[in-house]
Order: structure tokens, then C-alpha cells, then sequence
């Protein structure tokens, strides 16, 4: 026997990954050329203070990796910073912005082959450039034809990668500061650092990569910014003191040309397996972060595709199920890469579009909480609001000056290419707006109200949390009929008629905020499809009505539809405090109405059985409360000191016409009708309802 309060059990989407994988597919996305190939490079333009450059990149990390965060948290969809950032300023900056971050991938994993070749010249005697071409054919083959390392064998790689340079730091640690390796300690002055600190950025590039799996991750609100601030942790420790190691022991003048510093080092300071296991972890992570990067960016046109921003070949997917033409354009770019520029020169370029991308990461964070769109309901946001997103994009605009002329023309050459491409090819297709439209209203014609709606059905892949209370919101739920030949306007009256009463909000007013909302969606379902208007109000709890239509309503473009016939509504008035649950309850709603659940819910003769269609593994009994039956025991009893039998729960009373939180000080009258949750095919009969209840 157990007490019960108001809260019910909840019930959660299956979703495979959880915090270890998002700290694991964010470090391997950063631990690649930056450490294994870099060092030499910063140490030449900065000297020992290359390990402080380090230090600073990861600390110019932490707004871009706030705000993606936030954004991931928000909307959950393939594209990662494309997506974010067409949805805050529409297809125009999404056009260039989409471009500079393909850029920026296609240059971080051209920089990582060129690692990787260095590291494969040490048991090989081949020429650089033409190997680094060579691996780029085979990652861009085994990424056409569908082979993906698993999440099990990614966590192998990085570990083995975190546990070999773990044990080649904790022994060169103790070889810092002798011989004098370490002076002068800024050998170009400030100014070097500076360079140098822009320079290294590109080691932390990866951080982003997260976003595009953030529909599969377990309780994303959680995971994605706790994973992700604890990769950036380890990948800055990392970073500087395998940095230090290898400045301190490697003599200047070998380090400075030294395309694979990090062995050179564990030459010095471990035994010759210590240093073969270097180099093996060196190609595991190039080879980890070069497969998920041709992965990730081959998203990028297929994003755009999407969006009608390029050609619709980019978007088609071969009978592998996967962009073949994204994938063959990132392989193709990344060979020019290599073959066009030095590999100081790659380096700088990558830096600057990974800095362009961020810097646009934190601008969108801005518009999109501006924008006051109500279905923009991260998960997390980032704190310090707007500061924190301010000071990046002006540090990482600095930064970009500081890597020289080259690096700031090819970032401007790539912010007019997408604008002209944007001009002549995607503003007659695109259809998109943005949430910039939002911030001034005043261009009323040019506000995307389709926006709002599609924020909404992104939030859906997040999954309930543990005190959503999905069962107790379908238990209180209202279940209206309507007459065949009924159109959504009479039955939204109807709906607005249940809910006036329990938001004391007048019919009228209801009714339009529904049809002003624009979050209604259309559950792809051909037998039985479904409708979910969704609005906000000032209440303090959030309250559905299940409209059910046996001969079909049509769904007008006044609603947000395409003339869709559907068989049933779900009306969820939304406690406007807190946008953020109430989607995830629609979310978890509209999962189950993705099932066969939807027709379950047209074909129900009771109430009691439409509520059982959107419960998981849960039933439901309503049982009156009348002075004749033996539930007249009940009358009077307060609900906090019911002593109810364990897996059940008392969610619901319906009172008056309207429908009460089973709140622990709420008192039991005549006339209310109880409902319970419990077990399948275990609710007592209402004789014995008491004895669960009470006894």
C-alpha cells in the first residue's frame, strides 16, 4: 500500500543514446588533426604559448557550445547549424550560412586527411598530398555505400584514443620545465598568441556535430548540454597538456616543421610500443573523425535540398539510403582542398569558417528568443542571456582578422557567393521565412506563421520528462462526439466550450487563439489521420479535448491544413509558463498517434477505452462517487490521505463539468467522478474500487 498524489507515471519515446554517447560523438568529432598535427604549426608562429593558445580556444568555445545546446534542445532535426540558422533569419543567410558551414566541415576533415597521411608516412614512403587523396576516395566510398561505425565501435575508438594520450601525458608531465624548453615563453609577443589562439580554433570544430543526432538522444535537455560541456572539458585538457608535453620535449627547431608532433614526442618520452600506440591512436582518431565528418557534411546539401536552396539531385537519396550526391561533393571538395593549399594554409581557412559558423550560432540564439515565437521551447538555455552570445560573436570576428588576408577573403568570398546564389537560384523556390520576420512585425507580409508550426512538430523527438505527467493529462481529458457533417469551426466551438470552463477563458476568445496559433499538425495516417491544434494560455495546468468525427473533418488552410479529412482533434490548451511541457506532451500525444493507436481512438465505443488507446501499457476506470453505491465511503475522504494500493493512481475528478487534479488536499463530494490508472486488465470493479482506494 503506498500514497499517491497527483502525479502519475510517465512514459518516454525509446531513445537509443545517452549521455556517454553525446561525450563520445562530440569528442571524436574534435580529437583528430588539432592534437596530432597542429601543435607543430602553432608552436612555430607562437612558441611555447601555443599551449595557452589552446587553452583560450576552448574557452572561446563555451558561448558556441552553449548556444548549440540551446538550439539542439529546440529543434532536434538532420542539418544541425544549417537547420538552426535558415530558421532564424529564412533562406537567404540560410543560403551563404548553409554553404559556410559545409566549408567549414569539408576543411576541417581535409585538414584531419592530411594528419592522417603524415601519420601513415611514418610506416609508409609515400608522398603526402596524393595519399591524403587516396583516403578521401576510400571515407567518400564507404560513406556512398552506407558503412557506419556504430556507436559501440566509436566508443571503443575514443576511448582507446583518450586512454593512449592519458598515459602519454601523465608521463611527460614530469618532463616539463627542464632544459629550458619552455622560454621564452611567448616568442611572437601577445599579438602571436592572439594568431595562433584563431589558428587552433579548428581543433574544436567538431563541436557542433552533436546537433544532427539530437533526435536520438535519451532526455536530450540533460544529456546534450551536460554531455557536451564535459567534452569540451576533456578536449581542452587534452589538448593543452598533450601540447605541452610536445613542446617541452620536442627541440624547436624539429617541432616546427613536424607534421606529426604528438609521436615525435612519445618518442622522447615512452617506450617504442607507447609510441606505436600513438600512431594507432592517431589514425583511429582521424579515421573516427573523418568518416562522421563526410557524414555530417554530406547533411548539408541534402538540408538545402530540403529547402529547394540547391538542386534536387543533392537531395535524393541511392538505394544504400544515402545522399550519394552530398557525399561525392564533399569528397570532391575536400580533394581540392588538399590539393590547392598548404597544409598552414588549410588550417587558417578552417579555423575562419568554423569561427563564421559559431558566430552565427550564438547571432541565432538572439533573433530566435527575440522572435518570442511560443513553440521556441528549448530544453536548455544558455545562461548569461544575451551577453554571453554578444562576446562570441565578437571575439570570433576578431579572430578572423587575426588569421590573415587569405582566410577573410575566402569567408567573404563565401558570404557573397551564398548571397548571389541565394539571388539567382533560391528565391523564387524557397518558401521558408525566418524568426528575424518575427522580431519586427512591422513587416507584417513577410512573417513565417508556418514557423511556429514547425518549431512545434521539432520538439516532438524529445520525449517526455519524468514529471510531464503524459498519463494524467489524457486521464483528465474531455471526449466530445460530433454529427457527421460538422466543419473544425463548430467543432472547435465545441472544444473552446469544454475548455472555457476549465481556463475561465470565454469561448470566443479560445477559439480564435486556436486558429491565430498555427501549431496544428497532421498525423500522416491514411485510414485514420488525426489533427492537434495547440494554443497558449495563462492557466496553471494544461488541459486536452479529444474531438471525435466519424464522418470526417476537413482541415482549410484557415487552419493551418490542406483540406486533410480528418476523424479526430486533440485540443491541448497549453500553460503559456511553460511552452516547453506542453510540447513535449503533444509530442508524446502525436508518437502514439503515429501508431495504430489513432484508429483505436475513431473506432472506441467508451471514453474509458479512447483514454486506454493513448496510454502506454495502462488502463483506466472512471467510477462515480454517489451516496447509493459503496463508493459513497469515498465522500469526504481528502485525497492526500487515501492510502492507495501500489500501481495504481488516482489521477483525475470530474466535477460539475469540469475535470480536477487529483491534488492531495482536494476533498472527495457527491456526485464527482473518480478516474484511476493502474495495470492492464487489473482495475477493480466498482464495488471493489474502496478497497484499492481506501483500505
Amino acid at each position: 500500500m503506498s500514497e499517491q498524489g497527483s502525479g502519475g507515471p510517465a512514459a518516454g519515446l525509446s531513445r537509443s543514446l545517452g549521455l556517454r554517447h553525446v561525450f563520445v560523438l562530440s569528442t571524436g568529432a574534435m580529437l583528430s588533426s588539432g592534437l596530432f598535427l597542429l601543435p607543430g604549426l602553432a608552436a612555430a608562429d607562437a612558441g611555447p604559448s601555443a599551449v595557452l593558445a589552446y587553452a583560450l580556444a576552448g574557452v572561446v568555445a563555451v558561448p558556441a557550445m552553449l548556444s548549440v545546446a540551446e538550439l539542439s534542445t529546440a529543434m532536434p532535426r538532420a542539418g544541425g547549424a544549417y537547420y538552426f540558422l535558415v530558421r532564424a533569419y529564412g533562406p537567404a543567410v540560410g543560403t551563404f550560412s548553409g554553404m559556410a558551414t559545409w566549408l567549414s566541415l569539408v576543411l576541417k576533415d581535409a585538414f584531419a586527411l592530411v594528419g592522417m597521411s603524415a601519420y601513415l608516412n611514418i610506416v609508409l614512403d609515400v608522398p603526402a598530398k596524393p595519399l591524403a587523396v587516396v583516403l578521401i576516395a576510400g571515407f567518400t566510398i564507404i560513406n556512398i555505400l552506407g558503412t557506419r561505425a556504430s556507436a559501440g565501435v566509436q566508443m571503443l575508438l575514443v576511448g582507446f584514443v583518450l586512454a593512449v594520450m592519458g598515459w602519454f601525458i601523465a608521463v611527460g608531465l614530469p618532463r616539463v620545465g627542464g632544459d629550458g624548453g619552455m622560454e621564452p615563453f611567448f616568442a611572437d609577443g601577445t599579438g602571436g598568441l592572439i594568431s595562433v589562439v584563431g589558428l587552433v580554433f579548428v581543433s574544436y570544430g567538431g563541436l557542433t556535430k552533436v546537433a544532427s543526432a539530437a533526435e536520438e538522444i535519451n532526455d536530450p535537455s540533460r544529456n546534450i548540454p551536460l554531455g557536451m560541456a564535459l567534452s569540451l572539458l576533456v578536449s581542452t585538457a587534452l589538448y593543452t597538456l598533450g601540447v605541452l608535453v610536445a613542446v617541452a620535449v620536442v627541440p624547436p627547431a624539429q617541432l616546427h616543421d613536424d607534421l606529426a608532433p604528438i609521436y615525435t614526442a612519445a618518442e622522447a618520452v615512452l617506450p617504442t610500443a607507447g609510441a606505436v600506440l600513438v600512431v594507432l591512436a592517431a589514425l583511429a582518431a582521424f579515421s573516427s573523425a573523418t568518416n562522421a565528418g563526410i557524414l555530417a557534411a554530406a547533411r548539408y546539401p541534402l538540408a538545402m535540398s530540403r529547402d529547394r536552396l540547391v538542386g534536387e539531385r543533392l537531395g535524393r537519396l541511392n538505394r544504400f539510403n544515402t545522399p550519394a550526391w552530398g557525399v561525392a561533393l564533399t569528397g570532391a571538395g575536400m580533394a581540392a582542398v588538399v590539393l590547392a593549399l598548404d597544409v598552414g594554409a588549410i588550417a587558417k581557412v578552417a579555423s575562419a569558417f568554423v569561427l563564421l559558423t559559431l558566430a552565427l550560432v550564438n547571432s541565432a540564439v538572439l533573433v530566435l528568443r527575440a522572435s518570442r515565437i511560443a513553440s521556441y521551447a528549448p530544453g536548455f538555455t544558455a545562461p548569461l542571456f544575451p551577453y554571453l552570445q554578444l562576446a562570441g560573436i565578437a571575439i570570433d570576428l576578431y579572430l578572423i582578422v587575426e588569421l590573415g588576408p587569405v582566410a577573410l577573403l575566402l569567408t567573404g568570398a563565401s558570404v557573397v557567393l551564398g548571397v548571389v546564389w541565394y539571388v539567382f537560384y533560391g528565391r523564387t523556390r524557397s518558401m521558408h521565412g525566418g524568426a528575424i520576420y518575427h522580431v519586427f512585425e512591422r513587416w507584417g507580409r513577410l512573417v513565417d506563421r508556418g514557423l511556429d508550426r514547425e518549431l512545434s512538430a521539432a520538439v516532438q523527438s524529445h520525449g517526455v520528462r519524468s514529471g510531464d505527467e503524459y498519463p494524467g493529462l489524457i486521464a483528465r481529458a474531455a471526449v466530445v462526439s460530433i454529427p457527421e457533417g460538422t466543419d473544425i469551426n463548430e467543432a472547435a466551438v465545441r472544444a473552446s466550450e469544454v475548455l472555457s470552463t476549465q481556463t475561465e477563458v470565454d469561448v470566443a476568445t479560445v477559439t480564435d487563439r486556436f486558429l491565430e496559433s498555427g501549431s496544428l499538425w497532421i498525423q500522416p495516417s491514411e485510414q485514420h489521420p488525426t489533427a492537434t491544434p495547440l494554443a497558449f494560455f495563462d492557466t496553471d495546468d494544461d488541459y486536452l479535448v479529444i474531438v471525435r468525427a466519424a464522418g470526417g473533418i476537413c482541415i482549410p488552410a484557415a487552419w493551418g491544413g490542406r483540406d486533410e479529412q480528418v476523424k479526430a482533434l486533440f485540443f491541448l490548451a497549453g500553460c503559456s509558463a511553460e511552452p516547453g511541457r506542453v510540447l513535449r506532451l503533444a509530442g508524446e500525444l502525436a508518437a502514439y498517434l503515429h501508431s495504430d493507436r489513432a484508429e483505436a481512438v475513431a473506432e472506441a465505443a467508451f471514453e474509458a477505452e479512447v483514454k486506454e488507446a493513448l496510454l502506454p501499457d495502462l488502463s483506466i476506470g472512471q467510477y462515480p462517487l454517489m451516496p447509493e453505491l459503496s463508493t459513497s465511503a469515498l465522500i469526504g475522504r481528502r485525497v492526500g490521505a487515501l492510502t492507495i494500493d501500489a500501481g495504481f493512481f488516482l489521477e483525475a475528478v470530474s466535477r460539475e463539468g469540469r475535470v480536477l487534479r487529483a491534488e492531495a488536499d482536494l476533498v472527495l463530494e457527491a456526485d464527482d467522478q473518480i478516474t484511476v490508472l493502474g495495470p492492464p486488465n487489473s482495475l477493480p470493479v466498482l464495488d471493489d474500487v474502496v478497497g484499492v482506494l481506501a483500505d
